[in-house]
């Protein structure tokens, strides 16, 4: 099952029991906008929001991600993802322990069906005036980053990147285009009050230098 197959049947089984979206989300503690984004595949739910959903309406997180990832009496089987907060180690692209403010249980089918290995996978939670990306994921949001290494980029993909702010290492994300022939990594933003900006690359600097991972997917801040 991925995302798009989860929404599916989440939106299925509340129209089933007759359940608006604001009246599962009342019941839920969540906001609508979210569901929605749930219900059309652009969110996939920590197994505490699929909780949250089960409940609300009368049923089990294993039900919610279908039978055929869970036999008789298993439970479904979850990856301990850290949750750091948007700032990052230097160096290599290795994150802080001290920022890992707690493991999340995310379900391993979730992961895979997104493209991300489990043991590669990292959640960010953007500060709230993370804006440059706004138009398409809000401030506060939590991204899944996937930390393979990074060797081509997608064009207009969107990625976590490494930044400097006052001596500080942190992390952004942002749409990125490479010149390979140029070795130039243009930086975009959907919000227009931020320019787009070059870095360039050294001969044989890896990306990764640079790029913390891609990213799979996000959650709005949540109440």
């Amino acid at each position: 099952m991925n995302v798009d197959e989860l929404g599916a049947a989440i939106r299925h089984l509340r129209r089933q029991q007759g359940l608006s979206q604001q009246a599962l989300a009342d019941r839920a503690d969540l906001s609508r906008n979210f569901v929605a984004q749930i219900e059309r595949g652009e969110s996939a739910p920590t197994v505490g929001t699929l909780s949250r959903l089960a409940a609300a309406m009368q049923t089990t997180v294993a039900s919610l991600l279908g039978e055929e990832l869970t036999g008789p009496g298993e439970a479904v089987e979850l990856a301990p993802v850290p949750l750091v907060a948007d700032r990052i180690a230097a160096g290599t692209p290795l994150f802080v322990a001290d920022h890992t403010e707690r493991l999340e249980p995310l379900p391993r089918p979730l992961l895979r069906s997104v493209g991300v290995d489990p043991r590669q996978a990292v959640l960010i939670r953007l500060g709230g005036d993370q804006d440059s990306m706004a138009d398409t994921i809000p401030p506060g949001a939590t991204v899944l980053v996937d930390r393979t290494p990074v060797r081509e980029v997608t064009p207009r993909g969107i990625y976590a990147i490494r930044e400097e702010t006052a001596g500080d290492t942190g992390c952004s994300i942002k749409r990125l285009v490479l010149d390979a022939e140029a070795r130039v990594l243009i930086v975009l933003s959907d919000n227009p009050a931020y320019l787009p900006r070059a870095i360039r690359l050294r001969a044989g600097q890896p990306l990764a230098d640079h790029i913390v991972g891609r990213v799979a997917w996000w959650l709005p801040r949540t109440p």
